[in-house]
């Protein structure tokens, strides 16, 4: 059962916004969804809320930080040098992960559209029971988490 005061679900998801009506059954549900749009927003908001988190719902994808790409670059190649590729995108989420699954003692779902068997076993080792690919219907969104905070 879902204790009353554990009702905050961290979700980390660079491109949260136009997830955000997933989420609406679970707000439904008394649940507070904490966005954090890359690796080290999620690293402040896993400090801040260790102790009162139900669930992290982890897209392995995710940007080491906000403020690199966006800032004013004085030349194209140095914009371009701040671009992290595919394989820096995903290795930021699965450190998250094995952060998370080593330290803190928070149930995970990890929701992306990675399917590289390497990193697949890599999530599976951690101890990580759900993985959902992307593409969720808000209800089957419900039914994972509730699924997976029942005890």
């Amino acid at each position: 059962m879902i204790e009353k005061k554990n009702k905050k679900i961290l979700w980390i998801e660079d491109d949260y916004s136009h997830l955000k009506g997933l989420t609406r059954p679970l707000e439904k549900k008394g649940f507070e969804i904490i966005a954090a749009k890359s690796y080290d927003i999620a690293m402040s908001e896993l400090a801040n809320h260790k102790e009162d988190l139900s669930l992290i719902l982890l897209d392995l994808i995710i940007p080491r930080s906000l403020t690199e790409t966006s800032e004013p670059k004085s030349s194209e190649k140095e914009f371009q040098s701040k671009v992290e590729t595919p394989e820096e995108l995903v290795e930021n989420g699965m450190k998250l992960l094995e952060y998370i699954k080593q330290e803190l003692n928070i149930p995970v779902i990890v929701l992306s559209i990675v399917t590289n068997e390497n990193i697949v076993d890599r999530i599976k080792n951690t101890g990580v029971k759900r993985l959902q690919k992307f593409g969720l219907l808000p209800n089957r969104l419900e039914e994972a988490v509730l699924d997976e905070l029942k005890d």
